[in-house]
């Protein structure tokens, strides 16, 4: 995580995302999003591209 997140705000966070991700849901998460990454997207971009948008904190930004 970042360095300037407290570790208050860390803690908090990590619980959230233990209740929310339990193993319960796995199978049916990893199915939807597997479903996803291989339904046609209507954006052709090659995966280096994707890859830049997804890794890109500021691309909303950027005109």
């Amino acid at each position: 995580m970042a360095e300037n997140v407290s570790e208050q705000t860390k803690a908090r966070l990590e619980g959230l995302i233990k209740r929310q991700f339990t193993p319960e849901g796995k199978s049916g998460r990893v199915t939807k999003a597997l479903a996803a990454l291989r339904r046609e997207q209507p954006i052709k971009l090659s995966p280096e591209d994707w890859k830049w948008v997804a890794e890109d904190a500021d691309v909303e930004d950027q005109s």
